[in-house]
């Protein structure tokens, strides 16, 4: 966990946050608390205002969503075409500085104004970080809403670490499809023959398919029905979805050296999935859930807990 930092003039010399953009007219904050997350493996600065509301590094916020650092200060500057799209996303421009010492510390952005860029480079811009973080941050929270419904309570680590590699995961399974696409088109004569090898149906997407279907075979040596099966979940769902964090992380390491083996080695798909898996020496486990308890075991071990001290 990030320390706790105060944000005042008194006690800061520098930030790594710090700006020297001049956007005029922005309210100035006084006193804010500031730590420190991880946004697909990145450090990224969170402020609580004296309100209680979070804001965002502009800077950082302009990262995480695959564009550079001066980005969302340019296209306000400019107050070109890409400003009136991002304000047709929502963004409202609703910018605060944090001061420092003799500087601007950093400006803020509110989580609205955020999200807004955050739809504009996955609509506008196709950018992969943007795709990714929206739908990691998608699924935990659909999961969270789904947990809670339940009665699922979770290890807190266990949605940061989801996010994570989930995060990883869509970005490295990009790669890997855009590097099977590439092979495709390399080799467009053999597809025919790799397809019959296989007994892969379904043409192009048929063959994305079988790829994902080669590394549950090499992780878990079961399919996608006969994990889920085995996991007791829907057999529409993906075992990405469900899977431990530390076997997720391991599908990622898969796909990741399997893509780099397509593009530099020419192996096709199955092959370059068989491959990574040798070289990450990865053995054959069974699939299982991620942690977690319900309320009626927190209840339980609460009541356990209050019996224990009544005897006392």
């Amino acid at each position: 966990m990030a320390e706790q930092i105060e944000i005042e003039a008194l006690f800061f010399d520098q930030d790594p946050d710090a700006e020297d953009t001049d956007l005029t007219d922005e309210p100035k904050v006084k006193h804010a608390k500031r730590k420190e997350i991880k946004i697909g493996g990145t450090p990224m600065p969170v402020y609580m205002m004296p309100n209680g509301e979070y804001r965002w590094s502009m800077r950082q916020a302009s990262k995480a969503v695959g564009y550079n650092e001066g980005w969302l200060r340019d296209t306000i500057q400019t107050k070109g075409n890409a400003l009136n799209k991002l304000q047709g996303y929502g963004f409202k421009g609703q910018i605060v500085e944090s001061p420092g010492q003799g500087f601007i510390e950093s400006h803020l952005v509110s989580t609205e104004d955020f999200m807004a860029m955050i739809l504009y480079a996955v609509m506008v811009g196709y950018r992969r970080p943007a795709i990714a973080l929206m739908a990691a941050a998608m699924q935990e929270t659909l999961e969270r809403r789904a947990d809670h419904a339940f009665g699922v309570v979770r290890d807190e680590d266990e949605y940061i670490q989801k996010f994570e590699y989930r995060y990883a995961s869509i970005m490295l399974n990009k790669d890997l499809r855009a590097a099977i696409g590439d092979w495709i088109e390399i080799n467009e004569q053999n597809i025919n023959n790799y397809t019959k090898t296989h007994s892969i149906r379904g043409g192009q997407r048929g063959i994305y398919a079988s790829a994902l279907g080669e590394i549950y075979k090499v992780l878990f040596g079961k399919n996608k029905a006969q994990i889920n099966e085995f996991l007791d979940v829907a057999a529409y769902k993906t075992p990405k979805d469900n899977v431990d964090v530390n076997q997720l992380q391991r599908i990622a390491q898969i796909e990741d050296l399997a893509a780099k083996y397509i593009r530099r080695k020419s192996l096709n798909p199955i092959e370059a999935i068989r491959a990574a898996a040798e070289a990450l020496m990865i053995e054959l486990e069974q699939p299982k859930l991620g942690d977690r308890i319900t309320r009626q075991d927190v209840h339980r071990v609460l009541d356990a807990k209050k019996t224990s001290n009544t005897k006392k």
